[in-house]
């Protein structure tokens, strides 16, 4: 039998709604750029601080919308299944 579940928890994590905006552009952008995009663009292209975009991105991977990859230079931010609904559709 093997275990299919999602090995991170949501349990506790913040729940973003369709009226947190400042979330929704960071995912409406991704979703602009091919469904992924980076933490240098976001900053330009949301016009949020570094420190709000990182709050921001911790709480939206920890619900399971949006995965963050980094290699120590560059960070991506992809989004997820659930992360592509919340950003108004599907590639």
């Amino acid at each position: 039998m093997s275990d299919n579940s999602d090995p991170r928890s949501v349990e506790g994590a913040e729940i973003v709604t369709e009226h947190d905006t400042r979330s929704r552009r960071i995912v409406r952008h991704a979703r602009e750029n091919g469904g992924t995009t980076t933490r240098r663009d976001l900053v330009a292209k949301t016009d949020l601080t570094a420190s709000e975009l990182g709050e921001r991105l911790q709480t939206l991977e920890d619900g399971g919308y949006v995965d963050q990859i980094s290699d120590g230079d560059h960070e991506l931010v992809v989004l997820t299944f659930r992360g592509e609904h919340l950003a108004g559709g599907y590639r």
